[in-house]
């Protein structure tokens, strides 16, 4: 008799254990490759649409100007000209880069720029890029700030070279008036490349040069001239 009603009391229970158990997890559909791509591309456009309002950077302008005429590097390609600088159709103004003072862990590089208005013309100019640094923008709003530069037109850059018939010096590059065959691939050490390239992106954005290179461009009017051998700061 106590066993019978042991099972009862069992039985009765059961109903309740399982109500008591938790429901399965749903299943939740992983985001598609396209969904979150367009995710961070939201983000991305926000993060530099809130950058550009920024009416300054706690890191100051990744230019610098160091003399009083280096101002004029500032948008010296302009962009509404990139359509005939493509195709190589534009032969002045053209500047030709000396790293004065580097590094790979260096942030601020000293760059003199020889300027070539024409062919028998030219002067020179001094600067520093912070490569942690970010630039001044104006988005298409007209709105303008500060943003850190997208690094595309750095790749880019990494295959410009002048094309025949335009008369280079080949594979040595000198200060001008005439480039080389490579604009900014010169014989260095390796962290001395990748170091580099912020500084490149930048200079590309700031002089307007970036917008000259894209699309198999064959812009040639802007290269690096070499690096001063004693200015390695490490």
């Amino acid at each position: 008799m106590k066993f019978a009603l042991g099972l009862l009391t069992a039985l009765l229970a059961l109903p309740s254990m399982a109500q008591d158990a938790p429901a399965p997890a749903a299943t939740t559909a992983k985001p598609s490759f396209w969904h979150r791509l367009g995710d961070a591309a939201r983000d991305t456009g926000h993060r530099i649409g809130q950058e550009i309002q920024n009416p300054g950077s706690g890191r100051g302008d990744a230019f610098r100007p160091l003399s009083p005429g280096a101002n004029e590097l500032i948008g010296i390609f302009p962009a509404e000209q990139s359509g005939e600088a493509q195709l190589g159709h534009l032969a002045w103004p053209r500047v030709a880069l000396t790293m004065e003072e580097y590094g790979e862990h260096l942030d601020c590089w000293t760059i003199r720029a020889r300027v070539w208005p024409d062919a028998t013309n030219h002067h020179d100019e001094r600067f520093q890029i912070c490569r942690s640094s970010p630039v001044k923008a104006t988005n298409d709003l007209g709105q303008s700030g500060y943003s850190m530069p997208n690094d595309m037109e750095a790749r880019l850059a990494q295959g410009a070279q002048t094309f025949p018939p335009v008369t280079s010096t080949g594979t040595v590059a000198t200060e001008g008036p005439n480039p080389p065959r490579l604009l900014f691939i010169r014989s260095i050490p390796e962290p001395l490349v990748w170091a580099q390239w912020p500084v490149i992106t930048r200079l590309l954005h700031v002089t307007g040069f970036g917008a000259n290179i894209g699309g198999g461009g064959r812009d040639y009017r802007m290269w690096i001239a070499g690096y001063n051998p004693s200015g390695n700061r490490g």
